[in-house]
């Protein structure tokens, strides 16, 4: 790790909070870590740091992803998961002169999930021979209430001495806070202050001053001032700065991407005439930079097609918003690029039944087929899921058993019988997808 790197700098205090207030207490046995939401890149980073051989801390970190779909299946979820890349990394595993026995952990009653998962940790802890941490960053979570009642479940069933689990929670919308007296001595709650504005500032201006990078990153930052300080004014100045240092240098992908960076920040301005303009030649100059062979310039061109669809659809103009999805995402499936292509599939979708819908189906049927080819794993970790639901509705309806059939049986496999109610719960709780740069709240 870099240590003169100001974000290497964070996860250091994140490390030196760590070995003060954690380290060395194997009866602690959940760290609940405060953070500012525009924070958890960095905790990303620190989790990600610690679960390498890089890592500083004394104790074995393991990062998980894995959705919360429910208490009841959490911990045969992560068992799951776990086994999984414990068999991927077999071979790593074997150079390091690591014995564990996965087995008896592969086969496990149905009732004694909970427990079959904490004689697991406790196992691998042993194996160890050092404390493990297992730092949960869920890709989803269908209930806030519900994950922290599984928290609480598994401190009651008793944790094995040296394993403690992390999760993250937010400064003034705390969601896991348990009270210390229910378990004396189990729980630590680990907040590290820090300045994440001024580290970025000061990697902005790291570097050669006159690389066009380095000036469309202080251009970036200063435009981001701007708009916090909602001063107009300034944010152009900055964004004609950012567009005259990028075109100095040649460089196609960097000059459109100033172009979307600059268009972005003015949607927050969304009467601004700038923008269309923006928009406009910012894609020109990315197609291109692709006919150049410039790696950066085809999803950016991606992007600015989804950026003119959300710039049509926050002035409300349905009509033009739709299409320029659906471009967005035939333009997406032709580079296969799918995640980006389904994202686009479902944002026409979801417009077309609020404001088009007798094209609703078809669109929907388009964003179905396009993600036909994905693995489960891809499935579950992406908006397919949003667009199989609505489309077994639509072949229910329309009696298409063998669809239904299909689309049953692949998701009786990722999420069990109650798929249905658990997609159901994963959408109504997680935030709608956000237009470029937040800026949904205004096409209300």
């Amino acid at each position: 790790m870099n240590e003169h790197n100001p974000i290497a700098q964070l996860v250091m205090k994140i490390q030196q909070a760590w070995m003060e207030k954690v380290s060395g207490n194997p009866n602690l046995h959940f760290v609940r870590v405060l953070i500012k939401p525009e924070e958890s890149r960095v905790y990303e980073g620190f989790c990600k740091l610690e679960s390498t051989q890089h890592g500083r801390l004394p104790e074995v970190f393991v990062t998980q992803l894995t959705d919360f779909e429910d208490n009841d299946t959490f911990s045969a979820a992560l068992m799951k998961d776990w086994l999984a890349e414990y068999d991927k990394s077999e071979e790593i595993i074997a150079q390091a002169d690591f014995k564990w026995d996965p087995q008896p952990w592969r086969s496990t009653d149905t009732h004694q999930r909970d427990e079959a998962f904490l004689s697991m940790l406790g196992s691998f802890r042993t194996a160890l021979s050092k404390d493990l941490v297992l730092a949960l960053i869920p890709r989803q979570v269908s209930n806030t209430l519900h994950l922290k009642n599984w928290i609480i479940t598994l401190l009651k069933k008793g944790m094995p001495q040296g394993v403690k689990i992390m999760l993250i929670d937010h400064v003034g919308k705390e969601q896991f806070a348990i009270a210390d007296k229910q378990f004396p001595g189990m729980i630590c709650n680990l907040h590290v202050p820090m300045n994440l504005s001024d580290a970025i500032q000061k990697l902005a201006g790291q570097g050669d001053p006159n690389n066009p990078e380095i000036m469309l990153r202080k251009c970036v930052f200063e435009m981001g001032n701007a708009l916090k300080d909602k001063d107009l004014k300034r944010l152009h100045r900055w964004g004609q700065q950012a567009l005259d240092c990028t075109q100095r240098s040649g460089n196609k992908g960097l000059f459109a991407t100033a172009h979307i960076m600059y268009a972005g920040l003015l949607f927050h301005y969304k009467r601004e005439p700038q923008i269309p303009q923006l928009l406009e030649r910012g894609l020109r100059i990315a197609k291109q930079g692709m006919t150049q062979n410039d790696p950066a310039c085809l999803p950016l061109v991606i992007q600015f097609y989804g950026y003119q669809a959300a710039y049509a659809q926050i002035r409300r103009r349905f009509s033009e918003a739709i299409p320029l999805y659906i471009q967005q995402a035939e333009f997406a499936e032709q580079q296969h690029m799918q995640t980006a292509a389904l994202n686009a599939w479902y944002q026409a979708a979801e417009l077309c039944r609020r404001k088009d819908a007798g094209r609703y189906y078809d669109v929907l049927e388009k964003g179905y087929k396009a993600g036909l080819s994905l693995s489960d794993d891809e499935v579950s970790a992406s908006i397919y899921i949003y667009i199989l639901r609505d489309y077994y509705n639509y072949a229910f309806s329309n009696k298409q058993t063998s669809i239904v059939h299909e689309i049953d049986a692949k998701m009786n496999r990722l999420f069990g019988p109650e798929w249905k109610t658990d997609v159901d719960n994963i959408r109504k709780n997680r935030a709608p997808m956000p237009l470029p740069l937040e800026i949904s709240n205004l096409s209300n």
